[in-house]
Order: C-alpha cells, then structure tokens, then sequence
C-alpha cells in the first residue's frame, strides 16, 4: 500500500510539473533580413529559472555554433552559400522542462556580378544593359539609371576616380534624377538616352527564393570619346555545340547522309541541318 501512494505521489508531481511547462503561447522568429543578415527575436524572458541559448548549425560543416542575445534578439550574417538551422534552446532549471524553436536557412550568395553593356554602332545614345548571373533560375533582375546636377558638380579627376557605390551612398537623389527602371524582371534591357553626359546605373539582383537581394552600381558618360571606367562590354564566346540530335529528339552518335538533324548549343540556340 505504501508502494502505491509513493507511486501516485510521484505521478501527481509529475503532472503537475507537466502542466506548468506550456510553452505554447512563446515563439521564436525572424524579423528583419538584409540580404545576407538576419535577425531573429522571441518572446521569451530570462528570469532566474528561465534561460535560452541561440545556436546555429551549419549543415556544410556540420559543426554548431551559440549567437549573443540581446535581449531576446540576435543578429547572424551568413557569408557563405549553404543552408543552416537556426535554434533556440530554452530551458525552465525550475520546472524541470525545455523546449526548442528551429528556422531553416538557406542562402544564395551572388557569385561576380555586374553590369555590362554595349553602345549601338551608330547611335551613342542607345544602350543595351545586360546583367550577369544568368545561371540561377529564382533570380529576378531589375535596373535603376539616375542623371543628376550632383555629377556636373564633380571634376573630370573626380568623376573618374570616385567609386561608383560612393556616388549613390553619398547622395540623397531626388525623384527628377531617376531617368530610367524596370518594374518587371529582365536581365536585359535596351534604353535610349536622351540626354548625353554623366549618368549611373544601378543594378539589382533579387533571388525571390531565399529573399536576398544585392546591388552594383556603374558610372557612365554617355556620347562622349572618354572612356567609362569599371565597366565591362559585353563580349560573347562563340556558342559551343553540346548535342546533335534527329527529328525524334534522339541523341546521334553516327552522321548519316541526306539526314535531317537538329545541332543544339550551350546558349540556348540550335540549328536544323541536312547533312549532306
């Protein structure tokens, strides 16, 4: 008999200590994201029987890692590509309980990228822009182009040997000097300026899956002989020919005479041929 009431005695702490563990009503989210920083709050407080720890595991390294809180924030910068687990671990040393909130992380870090473009043969005013990084299929691409009384204020030296970021950081630019953007995704875009002389170009990447986002800027001096520093022109390779195939979407080893056959190229193009 003793047996049993020491049994149910320790059943009724047990439950009872059950009961005050809900940890239902707190949360653990991320609230804030700048490109490659996030910044995660909960709604936890430390007191002298709760306490939480924010841990990062790094699925490249498989190695874990504890973030600073600060006061129920903290801030991670991802500098790599890879994915992540975010966790925080609270514990209740009073009620004997703990529990954990996770948030899965994966980042895109953007490679070299940068905006290119070409001047029509004979007009010095028509631009073809071209941003690079074509390869990921979640990214968007947008451009910004600003001409502002701010860059005739400069000298020749200046202009060509202050940094393109420094222009747009420096400068609040007001709604007149925005002469161009996009509100649809395109990589490529054409723009005819009608004024000539000093202009930047912003672009900016967005990769709409992981929500992180990265700028360039590019200074250019439109229908002048003076050359645009930090710019690179477009220069494209000739397509090189990764399959030969017949009219049934077969891949083809062996040419045959008087045989219809479709070339297909690593940009994208084919070509339909008789072999001859």
């Amino acid at each position: 008999m003793k047996k049993i009431i020491t049994l149910l005695t320790i059943l009724a702490i047990s439950t009872a200590t059950q009961a005050r563990c809900n940890w239902s009503g707190y949360w653990m989210k991320k609230v804030n994201q700048q490109q490659n920083v996030f910044t995660f709050q909960t709604n936890i407080h430390k007191d002298t029987c709760v306490d939480y720890q924010w841990i990062i595991y790094d699925y490249q390294l498989k190695r874990n890692d504890t973030m600073p809180d600060w006061r129920g924030f903290t801030q991670i910068q991802f500098n790599t590509k890879g994915k992540y687990r975010v966790t925080l671990k609270a514990t209740d040393k009073c009620d004997g309980c703990d529990t954990t909130f996770k948030y899965e992380v994966d980042i895109t870090i953007f490679g070299k990228v940068d905006v290119l473009w070409k001047v029509g043969a004979h007009h010095c005013k028509y631009y073809i822009f071209e941003l690079t990084n074509l390869n990921d299929t979640c990214a968007e691409y947008y451009y910004t182009i600003y001409k502002g009384e701010y860059f005739d204020t400069m000298s020749q030296s200046r202009w060509e040997n202050i940094t393109d970021s420094s222009i747009y950081n420096g400068y609040d630019f007001p709604e007149n000097d925005l002469v161009y953007y996009n509100l649809s995704s395109q990589r490529s875009v054409i723009h005819e300026f009608q004024d000539s002389g000093r202009h930047l170009v912003v672009g900016y990447w967005l990769n709409r899956c992981t929500g992180i986002d990265t700028f360039v800027m590019r200074k250019i001096e439109v229908c002048t002989n003076r050359s645009t520093s930090g710019i690179t022109k477009i220069i494209r390779p000739e397509p090189k020919l990764i399959g030969i195939y017949d009219m049934m979407g077969r891949r083809v080893y062996a040419i045959r005479k008087n045989e219809v056959l479709i070339y297909i190229y690593d940009d994208g193009s084919r070509k339909k041929i008789v072999q001859e």
